[in-house]
């Protein structure tokens, strides 16, 4: 892909960057959406802009439908990387994250697009990264922000861990972490073997995964009154304990008065490998009717 590396500076003052792709295609207009001129593509847990085969993916496919494009980092890209926050050298990434400040990394991105002109934007993630697009536009919307494209969105909830067949490692790991953050050693990277094996500050495992359920998504997605498209892999349903019970829950999201599509991919797993044309069929439907 030919682009454009861009930068952002968000509100609290942390530099990120991205790829910017300027599409001169007509746009497609929908029913649903509206006429979309851009698209915010943000990366899942440790990824980065350039990294992702699924969203530089659909990066080409939405500038070939006629929008703009930005392949962003929040900054929580990769494990640990550094960056200038306040005017210093900091380290951030994953090991450190602390998800709600998505909410300034998002805005940021979306005000880079309206700078370019673009004023109706899709936010438009993949895991975590859906689970971002949400949770910023629940406590922070953005106005240029008109429409989700969440890919796969996590279920970051303690009581459904707890009670998973894996439910006493977290417990313990959990527990394990309460006492650093005590302790005053919180904010030091420890590897974790649950729910995947990861580095992360004591800090952000408690604020991430406690009983809070601070950025579990069913939490907070009547917040969200934009049209919103929810996807899943049909064996991420299954088989994947991130998605453990979630079936039901998005049956009562499909059966109520909401902005709501949801679809599930058949065949499909957690990146949606080999299945990329079952999922930019439905992604190109609802973004053209």
């Amino acid at each position: 892909m030919q682009g454009e590396i861009v930068v952002a500076v968000t509100e609290d003052n942390v530099k990120l960057h991205g790829l910017y792709l300027a599409s001169t295609q007509r746009r497609v207009t929908s029913a649903t959406t509206g006429d979309v001129d851009g698209a915010v593509l943000v990366h899942g847990l440790g990824g980065n802009f350039y990294s992702s085969r699924l969203l530089n993916h659909f990066a080409e496919i939405l500038v070939g439908m006629g929008i703009s494009v930005v392949l962003v980092n929040t900054r929580g890209h990769d494990m640990v990387n550094t960056t200038v926050w306040t005017g210093r050298s900091v380290n951030v990434g994953t090991a450190f994250e602390d998800v709600d400040h998505c909410r300034f990394d998002l805005a940021a991105w979306a005000e880079f697009l309206g700078e370019k002109g673009c004023r109706n934007v899709v936010m438009f993630g993949h895991s975590l990264g859906a689970i971002k697009a949400l949770y910023a536009q629940a406590h922070a919307p953005h106005d240029h922000v008109k429409s989700i494209i969440a890919l796969s969105p996590t279920r970051l909830s303690y009581e459904q861990m707890s009670n998973s067949p894996n439910g006493e490692l977290f417990r313990s790991i959990y527990e394990d972490c309460e006492r650093m953050v005590a302790a005053g050693d919180g904010n030091q990277p420890v590897h974790r073997a649950f729910p995947f094996p990861m580095w992360m500050t004591s800090d952000g495992y408690v604020a991430k995964y406690g009983p809070a359920e601070t950025f579990n998504w069913l939490k907070f997605i009547d917040n969200v009154s934009i049209p919103t498209l929810l996807a899943f892999g049909e064996l991420e349903l299954a088989t994947n304990p991130a998605f453990e019970g979630l079936e039901s829950d998005l049956e009562r999201l499909r059966a109520g008065w909401n902005s709501f599509e949801i679809e599930t991919i058949e065949n499909a797993d957690h990146f949606y490998n080999s299945q990329f044309a079952m999922v930019e069929d439905v992604i190109t439907r609802w973004l053209t009717t």
